[in-house]
């Protein structure tokens, strides 16, 4: 495992369901974020997520339902290793899970990921990355004169 994920992982690993996500599975909504040098992006949830992740929230022997994001890391230019799971509990608990990607898996959701950027903001990953990092120049006398 690298390095990065293992310092970026808050929460259990969850132990692999049935099968590996696919690139049917992943759908993304919702804006990218920019925190902590990271692209996030919200991961729909239509395929089944207990045949991926080992969860029990497919059932209706409880009210639980998972939220999964995926992070593109800007300075190593890549998916990061792992997703961020938030188990939200039908009595209003939470717990922060994390699954670990293979190589399969984050090479498709990388392809997902640029087309998503590409068609949301009209930018590829590293060039909005780059664009969010950029600090806005301090605002000066001239400059306000200048407005």
């Amino acid at each position: 495992m690298k390095e990065n994920s293992m310092e970026q992982a808050t929460g259990p690993f969850l132990t692999a369901g049935s099968r590996k996500l696919t690139d049917s599975d992943i759908a993304f909504s919702d804006e990218i974020m920019e925190t902590d040098g990271r692209l996030n992006f919200y991961i729909d949830t239509f395929f089944n997520v207990d045949e991926v992740f080992g969860t029990h929230v497919e059932t209706v022997e409880n009210n639980d339902w998972i939220n999964v994001y995926a992070n593109y890391d800007i300075g190593q230019g890549q998916a990061c290793d792992t997703l961020d799971i938030v188990l939200n509990r039908g009595d209003g608990s939470c717990q922060e899970l994390v699954y670990q990607l293979d190589d399969q898996e984050r090479e498709i959701l990388l392809k997902k990921m640029q087309d998503y950027c590409i068609h949301q903001e009209g930018l590829t990953l590293e060039d909005y990355g780059l664009r969010l990092q950029e600090k806005p120049e301090p605002l000066t006398s001239q400059t306000v004169q200048q407005m």
